[in-house]
């Protein structure tokens, strides 16, 4: 029996969907990382000071990451006016707003408007990153009820 490998196309679109999981992954890392560096930078003691550069490389090393990974997904998708755009836009700009805030740390009151901005970016791309779990879990559940799972 002749066994054929799969489509290029269908190769390839494993290879998004195993990055985008990855991505995702790793967003989920970053973010307890952020809070962590933001929260030793301002209201940490000598102790937690001492942490804060290394807080600061694994978040600028992840961030970058988690870019690389969704920019490699998505790529550079055409405007247009829709919510999964806007989320894939938003995920950019909070990319660059990460690493403006957490490499600003001495320059005050800059560090501090970026990381207001950083955080309130953070939560609209939370709600939008839900929406869409929300989405794939129930599609991944009727594909599992359509094939008899």
């Amino acid at each position: 029996m002749a066994v054929t490998a799969p489509h290029p196309a269908l190769l390839a679109l494993r290879r998004r969907q195993r990055a985008g999981v990855l991505g995702r992954r790793v967003g989920w890392v970053l973010l307890p990382l952020v809070v962590a560096s933001t929260a030793a930078h301002y209201a940490g003691g000598a102790t937690l000071q001492a942490w804060v550069p290394y807080l600061v490389g694994a978040v600028v090393a992840l961030n970058t990451a988690h870019i690389a990974l969704s920019v490699y997904v998505f790529g550079l998708v055409a405007p247009r006016r829709s919510l999964k755009v806007l989320h894939i836009y938003l995920g950019y700009l909070l990319g660059v707003l990460i690493w403006a805030s957490q490499t600003n740390l001495d320059r005050e009151p800059l560090h501090t408007w970026l990381t207001v901005l950083m955080f309130a970016t953070i939560g609209v791309h939370l709600l939008l990153a839900a929406r869409y779990a929300a989405q794939r879990r129930a599609a991944q559940h009727a594909a599992a009820v359509l094939s008899g799972r």
